[in-house]
């Protein structure tokens, strides 16, 4: 049976985040989607790509899309394009480390898109894999469920 488009509200687990002293790679993992989701809320399409790691690539819509650098990635994705449909900010619902190696870890995801009104537009689950490139940890790849506002951008 395939996954529905989109979750409902209600269908939380527990957020590995947040809950109890998580190990190191899970603490370093939700530090990098923490910075994730920060970024993104703040509209700063600059300090977002600081968050991945390139080659950048999220399966949505049944679309493959790939940014090969951090410019690339920011001047494809002014986050106030989906402020204009009445997105104010995002929240992670939960995070659940399903794998992990030394270098590549798999979460498990839901998020909530809120409108300006604080109610809630859409929850979505998610695949985001974390890797660590040259040292740094950075969200590698993503698949959504959350659809594509506008062609070439990465929400």
């Amino acid at each position: 049976m395939p996954l529905p488009l989109m979750a409902t509200a209600g269908d939380h687990r527990p957020d590995e985040c947040v809950s109890g002293d998580p190990v190191p790679l899970l603490r370093q993992g939700c530090s990098v989607l923490d910075a994730f989701i920060t970024t993104f809320n703040a509209r700063d399409a600059d300090a977002w790509a600081a968050t991945l790691n390139f080659p950048h690539v999220r399966l949505a819509a049944d679309q493959v899309q790939v940014w090969d650098t951090p410019a690339e990635y920011a001047a494809s994705n002014d986050v106030r394009d989906l402020a204009k449909g009445g997105w104010a900010y995002t929240r992670w619902d939960w995070r659940q480390l399903v794998q992990q190696s030394e270098d590549k870890l798999h979460f498990l995801v839901e998020f909530t898109r809120y409108g300006r009104d604080d109610k809630p537009i859409g929850s979505y689950e998610s695949l985001y894999i974390v890797t660590r490139k040259d040292g740094h940890w950075g969200v590698q790849a993503r698949s959504s469920y959350a659809g594509i506002v506008r062609k070439g951008s990465a929400f």
